[in-house]
């Protein structure tokens, strides 16, 4: 049966703010149940590939224990209950590891320009028929296609097409913002998953 958390009367800080390892030991012993408990809280079920909850643990009696350990030199038991602080420093904890993980964010005109001059147009792949399946009409896929993959420019793609250069900017357009809604709202899903 897993020990209760500790409370503040349980653990001596003063003997762990003095580098007394006895004490510390006691700590991490009381505590780890609370801090493994919000970390699979805030990650919303099991850590993201190469984010393990170990390390994550271990991470935050790190944290504790930096620059003379001052993290734990604020806790106050006036303001929390230890299970409180030390669950709130998991979560931060937790939250600061995943923001690190985040992928750099390109707009999608930069994402659709991959460079191919170095490549053979046989082999180059093609950035729009990346795209999700059904995300756009045949008419902004093919757009799209003659613009980013075969390197046309407006008034191109206008002559290919057979219609006015402003005809191709507004479907671009459009097409454009269909992404970015995509994208963007993919993009808040992962934000919400990793907020908890």
């Amino acid at each position: 049966m897993p020990e209760p958390p500790a409370q503040s009367a349980d653990v001596d800080l003063d003997a762990c703010l003095a580098g007394d390892a006895a004490a510390w030991q006691a700590l991490v012993k009381g505590t780890t149940g609370l801090v493994i408990a919000a970390i699979r809280r805030t990650v919303g079920g099991s850590p993201p590939v190469g984010l393990d909850i170990e390390d994550l643990v271990q991470n935050v009696y790190v944290k504790l224990l930096q620059h003379d350990r001052r993290l734990l030199r604020r806790f106050d038991p006036a303001r929390a209950a230890l299970s409180t602080w030390i669950t709130l420093v998991a979560r931060s904890t937790t939250i600061d590891a995943l923001r690190r993980r985040r992928l750099p964010t390109v707009t999608v005109e930069a994402a659709l320009l991959v460079p191919t001059e170095d490549v053979a147009p046989e082999v180059r792949e093609s950035a729009v028929a990346a795209l999700p399946a059904g995300l756009l009409t045949d008419r902004q896929t093919t757009i799209l296609r003659l613009l980013y993959d075969d390197d046309l420019n407006v008034a191109d793609v206008a002559r290919v097409l057979g219609v006015e250069a402003q005809t191709i900017r507004s479907a671009r357009h459009k097409a454009m913002e269909r992404l970015r809604r995509h994208f963007s709202t993919k993009t808040d899903d992962v934000e919400q998953a990793t907020k908890g």
